[in-house]
Formats: C-alpha cells, structure tokens, sequence
C-alpha cells in the first residue's frame, strides 16, 4: 500500500469510536452526496455476534462459483485495509480508494464521520463503480444503527447471538438480539444459525411483525467434490450459508447446486482456527469473547483438530469479559501455560492486567508486551507441542505480520 493511501487511513483510524451517538443519519446523507451507491446493487447483510465473517465469506464464494460478479465487505482487516472491500475476490484498487476517499473528504457530508462510515461508503462506492451484481456486506456492530443498515438486502443473516459489545448493544441477550433484528426488512427473507431461545424468540418475533419469511439453519449440507480437504472452522457455518444460498434462490439469483458445492469447498477466511504457513506449531484463532471462544474449544475437541495446546498465547480488548474468556480456556486446557501479551489496538488490555486474571483463574502465567515477542516466547516454551494465540484478530494480524500467512490480495 502506497505511503499517501497508508496516512489518509492512518488518519482515519482516530475517529473509529469518538462519538457516542450512534445512527443512521451522517452515513445517509454522505451516501446520498455520492449518487446512493448502495443501490445500485444487490446484497446480502450479515449480523450475527460471532461467526458472520466466516458465513459472508462461504455465501461469497458460492456466488462467485455461480457465475455472479460479488462484492465483499468485512471488517476488521488482519494486515491491509483493502480486505475490507473486495470484488470477485480480489481486494479494491488502491488508486480507486485514494481517489475516493479524496472525494468523500472533500465534501461537506464527509466531514466528522467516523472510521466506519467512511469504510461503509467507500465499499459501497467501489461496488457500484465496479458493477457489482451481489454484494455480502457484514454489519460492523449489532445491527439496527450500524450505517450498514441503509441498504435493502435481498437476504437477512443472523449467524449467532451471544454477550458482546454489552456497553453498546446492551447486557442481555434479548436486548443484543434486539439490536441485530434491526436489519431484518419488510418482506425480506431472514436466516437464523444457531442461537439461544431467548435470542431467537425476540428475532422469530420481529420477523413476524415485519413479514419477513423465516429461514432456519436446517438444510442438508451439499456434498463436497471429492478429494477436499476437510475445513472445521467453515463447516461450522455451512449450513447458515447454504440456507441463505437457498433463501437467495427463492428470490430469482441462479445458484446451480454444483457451483454451490464447488465454491463452498473453495472458500477461505484466514485467521480462524489454522495453522501459521510457515509454523506449523503454531495455530491462530481470532475468538475474542465468550461463546466464540466456547467454540473455538468445542472445535479443538473434533477429530480434526491438532492436539490440546501446550501453550496458549493471549491478548484481549478491555471490553471483553476476560474472566469467563479464562474460564473457557482454563476449563479446555488446563495444562497450558498462559502468555498475557496485547495487540497494537488502542483498546487493548494491558499485559499486567491480564496476567492478573489468568493466574486467579488458575493459570501459570507470563506476561510479554506485543505480539511477535510472545508468539516467539510460547514456541519456546512448547517446543515440539502446540501454540494457540488467540483473543483478537488485532493479534492474530499482527503474528501473520511476523509469520506469514495473511489474507492475500486474492482469496
């Protein structure tokens, strides 16, 4: 990424979180400035506490398989930006974002945004340059206010409800589930994954006031083509995919069922439960709550998984419940030895801090101030055993910075 592009970002990560009012409101008339992109494609929206990346990748896959020009935009990013914003798989044309963010700077509505609006708008500005047909735009955060809310999907997904982000989004699961229900649109399909009964009342009830048909996760997994390689951590979301595929189908979007199958077997999103390329002690999975950190462990008891780790490298935001993240990983591995270390993020929790909690909740624990230095210090400790860094993507990012194995221009 070019010097000039890296500053004008740079520049933009201090607004991420500087406002406290949440809404729709500057996103919509910044949009409207530019010619409403958004509307010049079709989409698929995503929410979901955990879990929602992965799907949006599997569903863009798929779509891309069929034939179809896809959008893509997630977040966050583990080493460049242009992650965030990708067409046919490939990530934005730099000059393209420069020159869009440019414009979006110069004009009266771009003043103030915040970090997010500003990736929103340039996502969906790229797309409709780019003509896409189907784009699959995962939500920032919760649902109802967050500015990926302006568009009118052809598909709603809601992968999961669990306790995240409780400041915000509130400190039930029905009030979290609340706010992710406020995507879901009159008349537009809605697909749910596996949540708690409490969530799902709450979203099966907006749904209903809103007439939005109903699907759930139980559709037969399509057959793989034979000689792939099994992906725990996809297979996961698979179903919740494959039903939004269906829901999709319904809806007039050509999906041959063999193009389907080929693109779900081809998906890929780095950064959840896999081994560093170029270590293959080391293992990385971004987790960075409760019930994502819950499946991490229930993923690491399948067959497929490596053995137990011997040492479990660490970093936390200061939002998270880092007593029950320890809990979950203490109750997992109770024989590996925990490395307290932090990320570059502003929000990261101090070392000290963590250390703290992890030797109350039973850990032998030691604490190293970034990233590559504890990763360097558990593949010590292991020797031939088993590294698993996790908490953030933040970190997870920055081992791939160290180790190798980042996303890629081209997934």
């Amino acid at each position: 990424m070019s010097v000039g592009l890296q500053h004008a970002l740079e520049a933009l990560y201090g607004r991420e979180r500087r406002r406290d009012k949440h809404d729709l409101i500057g996103i919509t008339a910044l949009l409207e400035a530019m010619g409403d992109p958004h509307r010049a494609f079709r989409s698929v929206h995503v929410a979901g506490t955990n879990g929602k990346g992965s799907v949006c990748a599997l569903i863009e896959r798929a779509l891309r398989a069929a034939g179809l020009r896809t959008g893509l935009f997630t977040s966050p990013h583990l080493v460049d930006f242009r992650e965030r914003i990708r067409v046919s798989g490939r990530w934005a044309d730099e000059a393209a974002l420069a020159q869009c963010l440019e414009g979006i700077g110069a004009r009266p509505e771009g003043r103030d945004r915040t970090f997010f609006e500003v990736c929103t708008a340039l996502a969906f500005a790229t797309f409709a340059a780019q003509a896409v047909e189907l784009a699959v735009v995962e939500v920032g955060l919760g649902g109802r206010l967050d500015c990926t809310n302006v568009i009118t999907p052809e598909v709603t997904v809601i992968t999961s409800i669990g306790l995240d982000h409780t400041e915000i989004l509130g400190d039930t699961l029905a009030a979290i589930a609340g706010e992710k229900a406020g995507i879901i649109k009159p008349g537009v399909p809605v697909v749910l994954g596996a949540m708690p009964d409490e969530a799902r009342r709450v979203i099966e009830r907006v749904a209903r006031e809103r007439g939005a048909p109903l699907h759930l996760r139980g559709v037969a997994p399509a057959a793989a083509p034979a000689g792939s390689s099994p992906r725990p951590v996809l297979d996961l979301n698979r179903r919740t995919a494959l039903a939004a595929l269906d829901a999709l189908a319904s809806r007039g979007v050509p999906l041959p069922p063999q193009a389907v199958a080929e693109g779900l077997a081809a998906a890929r999103w780095p950064g959840r439960l896999e081994p560093c390329p170029r270590e293959p002690r080391l293992w990385w999975d971004g987790a960075h709550n409760p019930s994502g950190m819950g499946r991490l462990v229930d993923l690491w008891a399948g067959p497929s998984a490596p053995p137990r780790p011997s040492v479990v490298v660490l970093g936390l935001s200061v939002d998270k419940d880092a007593d029950q993240v320890l809990r979950v990983l203490r109750g997992a591995f109770p024989q590996a030895r925990l490395i307290a270390t932090r990320s570059r993020s502003e929000r990261a929790l101090a070392p000290e801090a963590l250390a703290a909690r992890a030797a109350a909740a039973g850990f032998d624990v030691e604490t190293l101030p970034d990233v590559p230095l504890a990763v360097a210090r558990g593949l010590e400790r292991a020797g031939e055993g088993i590294v698993l860094l996790t908490g953030s993507l933040f970190a997870v990012g920055e081992a791939m910075e160290a180790y190798g194995g980042a996303p890629g221009e081209l997934l």
